[in-house]
This record gives structure tokens, C-alpha cells and sequence, in this order.
């Protein structure tokens, strides 16, 4: 007898129910044709450089594969799996710039489709919809879990990690940190067939471990897969001593597997970040950076990321806001009440809505990695919410779930989020253009930063572009004399202008701005054997020879 495998939604439209392939394939293909304009980004001199000269990079090998997993100098965090990848990249393309922006494209695209199959299997386990079973909820599921996944698929702040070359290493990262999490439901979820169980749980944790070397912002993700034990499986807690039954102890020890990467490749990494301080700014100690203000700057992440992606405007490849700051302040004060509030509630509602309790704890366990507890300063950039913001997207999907008994809330709920999810492609297609090359990126920054005074470094950045790549003096001079108009002591607009200067045969105008040098870097001993070449020259003979014995005391 022949079974129809359609069911009428409340749309009046026939879904096949067991379709979620044909459902992900075409989410991918909506992310990837929004994206589509990141295919024609130029690298960008916003850290890309390490890519592009990178004198370690090059074609596959040994050689390549043994560097990768030995590098302990040229990266400040330890991801080896990524440098294969622009290894791999580098191979086919060279330095194209194309190349390395289409596996970001893909990755996100993939990653995109991924996601919605977790979301759909979240729906399908959680008792809500397995209390409210019917085929209107079942036909509902496939486009419940589709427009949540647009909704982070298609955000502004999705569009830093892929259009930014050098993030390939977040992209990734992600990508295995679904397959990881897509196995591992399945595997849960078909416990009771040994050999199936065993495979999908060993490709969890080989997924896992692959996102970790590509990326360790996945450090904490194994205690995700222990909340999804408790509210989602209910294979641990509920009842007292739970911990004590042997159920317990498999779960318990299923967990330490998958904390043994992740514990690794985090002292790992924690020895990278030391060893490459020569390279990198060395990590603050606890005399510069105390205790209180590390807290009050992760308790400020954790804030931020959960209205930022209500507000995906002005958005900027960086934010100076905790480069300075004082804990104390009553901004920071409130976010820490708000916050602390927030949770309370949470937890005392926690019987009426498991959901929300389950989602509060796996975006505080997600932010971990991202709280910046051993930098400063520190930047909440957008990336950062790459992972963490996952949970809103759950929300909408049981938000949506929950309330489709009401009449007409489904017609309405999903055209409303059609018109953002438009909205968010629209902006997300519109910030890739920001991305397309240095100029654009650098010129949007400044338009978005406005009066910062860390505007400086961004002008002397432009600049730097100008004169390094472009060769286009004036239009150099004119970004360093910005700088100098907010920071007049700053060291690298004063070199740079004596370089142009020096080099345009203006000695005198060169001679002011190593002079302001002198005073600002007193002990550099080049600006000051510089001096005594451009003296000579001018046949000031007595002020050469006296720059020329500072240059050789100073030297010694």
C-alpha cells in the first residue's frame, strides 16, 4: 500500500515531511547566492597580510603538515588544521584572493544547511513537540527550523568571518562544530544500536577535535553536548543522586572523551599565546589587568552579544569600547544587574520553560572562549558571535513552535520573520561591499567610529596603504596628518611623514618630524643617525656629528 509521505500544512501548500536534505540544500544555496559578492573581495590589509606574506605558506608536503602542527612562533593561537587549509588554498590558487575568500563561502554556505538540520532534530526531540504531536506541528517543523537558520545564517554579523580571508579559521572552526554536534544527536538518539551509536559518536569527537585545531573557540562546546543530555534526552538529572546510577557514569565518561581535546589543545594554545609574545603583545598580567576588571569585561561580552544582534548596524571590524574602562562605572554596573536579573528569572521559571534555562547555559558556556579573561585590551568584535548566537536562532524556532495553536500566529509570525530575514540579507549583502577591498573597509570604519580618539591608528593604517601598496603619497600624508590632528605624539605618523618627506627631498619638513621622534622616542638610534645623514646634507655639520654620537651611544 502506497504511503503518502506529504501532509496540508495550515499553509494550504503540501511539505514533504521527510525532506530535510532537500530543505538544507536549499537553505545553503540561499546563504551562498546573499554571499555571493564575497567571491570578488580583494585581501584586505586587516591582519590578511598573514596569509599573503606569510613566508611559511606554500603548496602541500610533509614539510607543509609537519610546520603546521609545530609552529609555535607565527600565530598567536594554535590552529594547525587552518593552515593546511591555506595550504591546501595556496596550492590551487596561489595567493588569488578569490581562492581563499570561496572556501570561506562554501564553509559558511555548508554551514548554514548543517545547522538547520540540528535545529529541525532540537525540534523534533524537545517534549514540546513531541506533547503537541500532530501533523500540523510535523508540517510546520521543516520551515520553523529553515527561517531560524536564515535569521543567523543571513545576519550582518555573519559577514566579518566570511568575507574576512584570514577568518577562515572561524569558519571552519564552526563548520566541524556542527557536524560534531549533528553526529552526536544522532548518535544519542540511536543509543540503543551499538555499532550505529559508536560510529556516529566517534565521528562527533573526531569533528570536534577538528574544529579545535582549526580554531579553539570550541573549548568549552563538549558542556553543550551535557546540556543537551539533561533537557533534550533526559539521560542525566531529574531525580536525586542521579550521578550515582551507571547511566550516569557512560554519560559522565562520554563527556571527559570529548573534554580531552578540548583541555589539550587549550594548554596548547595557552603555551602559543605565550611563546609568540614576541610576535603579538605578550598576555597582560593580573598587576595591570585585576581580577575585578577581567570580570566586568567578560559580564560586558556577555551583555553584548545578546542585544548587538538586535542592532546589526554600524558595524565595524572593531570596537575600542573596553580598550579602556572602569568597571565601577555605572554602564558596566547596570549590565552586571541586568544580566545577574535576567538569570534569576530564568532559573526561577526554569520548570515552566526548561528551553530557556538550556539556552541561558549553553551562551554563557559558549562565550567562554570569547570574555577575553587573559587579554586586554580586548575587542567585542563580531565574530565572536559566531557560535553564542546560535541560541537566539533556537529560540525563534521554539518560540515559533509554541505558539502555532494560536489562530493565524503562523501565517503572521512566519511573514514578519520573512520580512527581517529580507532585511538581514539586505544589510548582510550590503556590509560584504564594505569588505571589498582596504579603502572601502578602512573609510567605513572611520565613518562609523566618528570621534574616537583610537581613530588615529585607523587614519595611520589608511595611509600606511596608501603609501605601502597604492604609492600614492598625498593621499598618504593626508590620512597621517589626521592622525597627528587627534594624537600629535604619535610615533608612527611622524616616521612615516619624515620617510615621504626625506624621500620628496623636503630635509627640512623631514627634519620636524624626526625631531618630534627625538622627543617621543628619545632611545631609537636610527632616528636619530637619520638626522645626522639629513644634517650632513643641509651642512649643518655640527648638529650631524652631534645626532651621529647619540646614534652610537644609543646603539651600544
Amino acid at each position: 500500500m502506497a504511503v503518502n509521505k506529504t501532509k496540508k500544512t495550515n499553509f494550504g501548500y503540501n511539505f514533504p515531511l521527510k525532506s530535510p536534505i532537500i530543505f538544507s540544500i536549499i537553505i545553503s544555496l540561499i546563504v551562498l547566492a546573499i554571499f555571493s559578492e564575497v567571491l570578488t573581495a580583494d585581501f584586505v590589509i586587516w591582519d590578511d597580510a598573514i596569509i599573503y606574506k606569510n613566508p611559511n605558506l606554500g603548496g602541500l608536503s610533509l614539510e607543509r603538515i609537519y610546520w603546521a602542527f609545530t609552529d609555535v612562533d607565527s600565530m598567536m593561537r594554535y590552529n594547525p588544521l587552518t593552515l593546511l587549509s591555506w595550504s591546501a588554498t595556496y596550492h590551487f590558487f596561489g595567493l588569488n584572493p578569490f581562492g581563499y575568500h570561496l572556501v570561506n563561502w562554501l564553509l559558511h554556505g555548508l554551514s548554514s544547511g548543517v545547522l538547520f538540520l540540528i535545529i529541525r532534530k532540537i525540534l523534533l526531540l524537545s517534549p514540546l513537540t513531541i506533547q503537541n504531536s500532530t501533523h500540523k506541528v510535523h508540517g510546520y517543523i521543516n520551515i520553523t527550523a529553515s527561517l531560524a537558520t536564515l535569521c543567523w545564517a543571513l545576519h550582518p554579523m555573519r559577514v566579518e568571518p566570511v568575507v574576512w580571508a584570514l577568518d577562515r579559521t572561524y569558519c571552519q572552526a564552526v563548520f566541524f562544530l556542527l557536524l560534531s554536534t549533528l553526529c552526536y544527536i544522532k548518535a544519542i538518539e540511536s543509543e540503543f544500536d551499538k555499532r550505529r551509536y559508536l560510529f556516529l559518536i566517534v565521528s562527533a569527537f573526531i569533528f570536534y577535535t577538528a574544529s579545535l585545531l582549526s580554531y579553539a573557540i570550541g573549548l568549552t562546546y563538549f558542556g553543550v553536548f551535557f546540556i543537551l543530555d539533561i533537557f533534550l534526552f533526559k539521560r542525566i538529572g531529574g531525580v536525586i543522586g542521579w550521578w550515582k546510577s551507571q547511566a550516569a557514569k557512560k554519560v559522565l565518561l562520554e563527556k571527559l572523551t570529548f573534554a580531552i581535546p578540548a583541555v589539550l589543545i587549550g594548554v596548547i594554545t595557552v603555551v602559543v599565546r605565550v611563546k609568540s609574545a614576541g610576535v603579538w603583545s605578550p598576555p597582560v598580567p593580573l598587576s595591570e589587568f585585576g581580577i575585578l576588571d577581567r570580570l566586568m569585561q567578560a559580564v560586558y561580552i556577555i551583555v553584548y552579544y545578546i542585544y548587538r544582534p538586535f542592532y546589526p548596524v554600524h558595524l565595524a571590524p572593531i570596537y575600542y569600547t573596553l580598550v579602556s574602562f572602569d568597571p565601577l562605572s555605572l554602564p558596566f554596573l547596570l549590565r552586571a544587574f541586568g544580566f545577574f536579573l535576567f538569570s534569576i528569572v530564568i532559573f526561577i521559571f526554569r520548570k515552566r520553560w526548561p528551553i530557556g534555562l538550556a539556552l541561558l547555559l549553553s551562551y554563557i558556556i559558549l562565550s567562554i572562549p570569547v570574555m577575553g579573561f587573559f587579554e586586554h585590551p580586548h575587542y567585542p568584535v563580531d565574530r565572536y558571535s559566531l557560535v553564542s548566537s546560535i541560541c537566539l536562532s533556537i529560540i525563534i524556532a521554539f518560540g515559533l513552535i509554541n505558539f502555532i495553536k494560536i489562530k493565524y500566529f503562523p501565517i503572521i509570525s512566519v511573514s514578519v520573520l520573512l520580512i527581517v530575514i529580507t532585511v538581514l540579507g539586505w544589510l548582510s549583502f550590503n556590509q560584504i561591499k564594505i569588505w571589498h577591498n582596504t579603502e572601502s573597509l578602512y573609510s567605513h570604519i572611520i565613518e562609523t567610529l566618528e570621534n574616537d580618539p583610537n581613530l588615529q591608528e585607523i587614519y595611520w593604517r589608511l595611509g600606511n596603504y596608501y603609501l605601502c601598496e597604492r604609492g600614492e603619497k598625498e593621499k598618504a600624508i593626508i590620512n597621517f596628518e589626521k592622525t597627528l590632528a587627534i594624537n600629535p605624539y604619535n610615533p608612527m605618523a611622524h616616521r612615516s611623514l619624515a620617510q615621504i618627506e626625506y624621500e620628496n627631498g623636503n630635509l627640512i619638513k623631514a627634519v620636524y618630524h624626526l625631531q618630534k621622534l627625538v622627543v617621543i622616542t628619545p632611545k631609537d638610534y636610527k632616528v636619530h643617525y637619520l638626522l645626522s645623514q639629513i644634517f650632513y646634507k643641509l651642512n649643518k655639520k655640527k648638529e650631524a656629528l652631534y645626532h651621529y654620537e647619540r646614534a652610537l651611544n644609543l646603539r651600544r
